[in-house]
Order: C-alpha cells, then structure tokens, then sequence
C-alpha cells in the first residue's frame, strides 16, 4: 500500500511539473522552418442556410523570432459574427505554463484601414511577446454567424516555413442543404478524406514547411485546399440562392444594384450638356469618366449590406465620394444618363493576378469595377482612381477573369491583358564624357502598358521626391546631380515621356593611363534570382516587358574607345537580350540594347536556364570598355 502511494505521488509531482506533454516532432518537419504545427483542428457546422458555427484549436511551436507571426491569435467579428470564446495558452520547451489569456486580455480595434469612412468590422487580437524560444503556443477561439455567403475554405498551408504534424478540418450540413465542393492540388500530398453521411473530414500529417520559391504562382496554386459553397445562403440580412455564375450574377443585379442607379434631375441635365458635342460613343465615356475623377473622391464605406451594396448615385452626388462600389454605380448611372450601356464588374484586385473561379460559383471578389461593351471592344473603368487614364488596368485588375452583372444574369469576361511588347520602355539618352571623368546626359525615357502603370504615380510627386526617385533609380551613378525634369503624359493613349537633365561627377573610373566605362549608363537589369536545387513549383512570369535603349555618346577630344563591345544577340524561350555598339561618322559612338522578358508559365526543370538567362543579362549590362587617351 505505501509503495503504491509513492508511485501515485511522483506521478502528481511529474504531472502538476509538466503542464503540457512534450511531442517529439520528427526533424524533417523543423527542417526550414521557423514554426511547426504540432496540431490543428477546425470544426464547422452549418445548422442552417442562414447560421454557421466555427471552432478552432491550434498548437504550434515556434523556434525563433520569424515564426512568431505564425502564432497567429485573433478573431473578427461584427453585428452578424458574434465571437463565442477566445483563449491563449503558452508553455516552455519543458511544458511547462508560461501565460494564460482569455477573451477580455484581447486588444480591440477596428479591422479596416484609414481610408474607410464607416465600418462595422472589428477584429479582437493578441500580440504576444515571447521572453524565450521555442514555445508553445494553444489558442481556441469560436464564433457564429448568419453569414453562409462566405463558407471557411481549408487552407492546410496557409504561408511559408512551417511545419505540419497533424491538421484536420470538418464540415457538417443539414440533409436539406446542398454543399458544393472543390478539391485542389491534392496530388503529391497526402490527405485522408472522410465522408459519413452530411459530414466530411480532411486531414493531412507530417507535411515538411514549404520554401518560398522565386517566380512560383504562390501557395494557395500548389497546396492542397478546398472550397466550399451552399446553394441557398444569406449575407448581412439578405438571402440568396444559386449554382451558376449567372445566378450569382442575377442575384447581385436584383438585390444590390436595383433601386440604387437614380440621379437627381439637375445632374442628368448636367452631364447630357457636358457630351452634347461629343462625336462617338468612346469620346462620351471619357468625358463623363474625367467628370467622375474630377468631382468625386475614394472613400471606403463597409456597413452590414453596404459592404457589398453600392450606395445610392444620388447619395454619391450629394457627398462626392464613395467607395468602389459606390463610385462604380455612380459612373454606370452617369453613363445611362447620356446612352451607354455598362455593367457593374466584380474582381478580385492586386498586383497578385487571381481569378474568379470559372468552375465553382461563390460569393467572390474584393473590388468592383466598370465594363462598357463597344460594339469593337470592351473598355473598362477603374472608378477609384482619379488620374487612371480611359481602359487603363495596371496591375490592379489586369489579366483576370471577372463577373459582368447584367440584368439577365453573370457573364464571365476577361480583363485586358498588357502584352509583353506593349510594356515598352524606350530610353533615348545624349551623353557628353568630359575629361575629368564626368558626364553630362539628356535622357528621354517612354513609357507604355506595365510600364506605364509602374511610373504615372511620379507626376503627383513633389519635386523633391521626384529628384530622390532619379536618384534612387540610377543609385549606381556617383555624384549624380539632376538639372531638370519635365513630363509628358498622353492620358488617351497611356503613354509618359520623362525628361531628365543630369550630370555625374564621376562616371569614368582611371586603370593606369586609360580609364574604364560602362557603356550601358541608364538602364542596368542587374537582378539575379536566388539558386533554387529541387525545385518544386512551375517558374511564373506573370508580366512580361521590353525595353529599347538608344544612346549617342560622345568623347572628349584626344580620347578614343581601345575595342568597342562585341555583339551580343541570347535568343531563349524566357526572353531575348541583344547589344550593338558601333562607332559613328561624326565620331561619337551608338550604344543599342534590346531587353525582352516574356511572361508565361515554364517547367521547374527550365530554371536553372532561366536563372541562367537573367545571370546573362547582368553580366553584359555591366560589361565595361577601355577609353585611351592621345
């Protein structure tokens, strides 16, 4: 009996010591990684088309300072997303309790930026400083909502560099709901699927942390993950029903944008004075889009239905500002008002292309933006932007699949896409070499597509900042000093001209009696990517360009170049890259350089190639020259 007391002691002692048991996570799931998912399960029970119950419980290790942004501990919420529970433990490497938090030591803000006017959405968090590595850290958190619009998807990777014992995630729904699902990229990883009746559990294990791979199309396009959507759902109050992207179309159309396009008499007025003497359709749409830019301004607006209902063209017009929604509705009822035809444009926005899924219909999209057909081509507006010219994307909502809403229903389309020879930039530059080693140059640089988008911001600049930007821009030149700049931007045709007049004092480097220059002055590609062995993704280059250099140089005189650079001409399936260089009849020298990158999607076995290419161009864009003296 008193051995027996002795054993049950150490065993209190050993328990009340260790206050969460020690798993021995194998060393291939720390390799690379700054955390490791020791396990995490996911719960979601859909009790009704118009209420939803989420539970999660995670445990993560994290080893240093980069995976404390995995140890992710907060909740949203609003007036229809109530949060049920939160609760934060963390523990040493020996288990033993460090910290406990519950609901009330969550911080509470707003989930929403500045630019927002009104919101509802609000987000409980918890920064947690760790005061040693590794730790443990459990959080569970709970909540309910009507909101079935927006189902969770199961993401199992949700960023680079962590490590996955064990993850499940379950779903349950009612036998009268229709669920529908989409599994992806499920090969070459192995997930367990369960399915018992109105239930369906996925799980996955010992899964290594995943390395971010330059020119990879991202996480989420090569983990597994699935989707899931209800035929019959509700959002912020509204019911809705649908399979088809027309369906969702027509219910968008019907619910949100009915009753919301009407403008106050002395408006419409306004606007058919201000097209009267227009000669075509196009030339009206870039009137009444300049009166849109002119008189209005972005402001976010995210309150119950207004996070996805436009507000009114009259409340726009009153208040002159709006937020995409908004603004896109009132440009749409502008252009109504004088005889075109539009169509309100859900996207999902970000230099990050992501399309709307042709193949599964959902509440999707995180912008709107405007279509107007032509009867020869399809023009689009981006009605946030003030100085975005007529049919001008960028970056923003370039090259993706989109939902037009019409009165009949959704019509997918595709947004423009800048080809790689249109994001052309064209630099003509004048150079003088002085005796002393410095230059002096006018550049004259084009720009279009891509390159456009990447460069119009500069106009809004102070002069200052426009002076650090050339500065930034040629950080490799010595003692540069800039004269002047002026800009020339074609709104109609997309196209900026920049004119620079600078001088560097020391351009020339001095070997012995000669000195050693880089005929390549302006415009250095000079960016290798990183070496990646065992490549596991597809190389992506999701925007392709070409750039065109044309420089006249001239030498003082009594100076010469020993040996002008050879010829080069690199033909591949990534790009082309050419220099000619050839000395003038006047005497001066030409320097010709021709840079095209191509987009497209190559296999991982090609990247070494690839890298190859771009080790190419910035060894011969550093190339340098002898220049003698008499």
């Amino acid at each position: 009996m008193r051995k027996f007391t002795i054993i049950f002691l150490l065993a209190l002692i050993q328990v009340n010591a260790q206050d969460f048991p020690i798993v021995q996570i194998p060393e291939q799931l720390t390799k690379n990684a700054d955390a490791t998912i020791i396990s995490k399960d996911v719960k979601v029970t859909i009790e009704d088309y118009d209420k939803y119950y989420y539970y999660e419980k995670l445990v993560i290790k994290v080893y240093n300072q980069n995976g404390d942004k995995h140890a992710r501990a907060f909740a949203f919420y609003d007036n229809e997303q109530r949060i049920e529970d939160l609760e934060v433990k963390v523990y040493n490497s020996n288990g033993k309790q460090l910290d406990r938090f519950k609901k009330k030591d969550f911080k509470d803000q707003s989930a929403v930026g500045n630019g927002t006017l009104y919101s509802e959405s609000r987000v409980k968090f918890l920064r947690y400083v760790p005061v040693t590595y590794p730790y443990t850290l459990v959080f569970e958190s709970s909540y309910s909502t009507s909101d079935t619009a927006f189902l969770p998807d199961c993401n199992f990777v949700e960023d680079y560099g962590i490590g996955i014992l064990k993850s499940t995630f379950q779903i349950s729904y009612q036998e009268n709901q229709t669920l529908r699902i989409k599994e992806s990229n499920f090969d070459g990883f192995n997930v367990d699927k369960i399915k018992e009746g109105h239930k369906l559990k996925y799980s996955i294990a010992n899964l290594e942390a995943q390395e971010k791979e330059p020119y990879s199309s991202g996480l989420k396009n090569n983990t597994p993950n699935v989707k899931f959507a209800l035929n019959k759902f509700h959002l912020k109050g509204v019911d809705g029903e649908a399979d088809s992207w027309k369906d969702y179309g027509k219910w968008i159309h019907d619910e949100f944008l009915v009753g919301q396009e009407q403008l106050p008499e002395a408006t419409i007025t306004s606007i058919k004075k201000l097209v009267e003497k227009a000669t075509s359709l196009e030339e009206k749409i870039r009137l009444v889009y300049k009166y849109v830019q002119d008189n209005t301004r972005y402001i976010s607006v995210q309150l119950g239905i207004g996070g996805w209902k436009p507000i009114s063209a009259t409340e726009v017009d009153r208040n002159k500002y709006g937020d995409c929604k908004g603004l896109t509705n009132y440009t749409k009822a502008l252009l109504e008002a004088v005889g075109v035809p539009s169509y309100y444009t859900v996207v999902y926005a970000g230099r990050d292309k992501q399309n709307l899924d042709e193949e599964f219909p959902k509440m999707s999209g995180n912008h709107v933006i405007l279509n107007v057909p032509l009867h020869d081509k399809e023009i689009y507006l981006e009605c946030t932007s003030q100085k975005a010219p007529v049919n001008f994307l960028g970056t923003f909502t370039d090259d993706r699949n989109v939902l037009k809403v019409t009165p009949n229903g959704g019509i997918f389309d595709k947004t423009i896409k800048y080809e790689d020879k249109v994001s052309k930039q064209k630099s003509i530059a004048s150079v003088s070499i002085n005796k002393d080693g410095s230059l002096k140059a006018n550049v004259s640089i084009e720009s279009t597509g891509i390159q456009y988008h990447n460069k119009y911001g500069i106009l809004d600049f102070k002069k200052e900042d426009q002076m650090e930007h050339y500065k930034e821009y040629w950080s490799y030149l010595n003692k540069l000093e800039l004269d002047a700049i002026s800009f020339s931007n074609d709104k109609n045709e997309a196209h900026l001209t920049e004119d620079v007049n600078l001088w560097v004092g020391s351009y020339l480097s001095k070997a012995g009696n000669q000195f050693l220059m880089v005929p390549n002055i302006f415009n250095r590609n000079t960016f290798i990517p990183k070496r990646v062995r065992n490549r596991k993704t597809d190389v992506v280059v999701k925007r392709g360009y070409f750039d065109e250099d044309v420089y006249n140089i001239t030498l003082p005189k009594g100076y010469k170049i020993e040996s002008l650079l050879s010829p080069v001409e690199i033909i591949t399936p990534f790009g082309e890259y050419s220099v000619v260089m050839k000395k003038n009849d006047d005497g001066t020298y030409s320097y010709n350089r021709k840079l095209l990158i191509k987009s497209g999607v190559f296999p991982k076995e090609q990247y070494a190639d690839f890298r190859a290419f771009r080790k190419k161009i910035a060894q011969f864009d550093n190339s340098k020259i002898i220049i003698t003296t008499n």
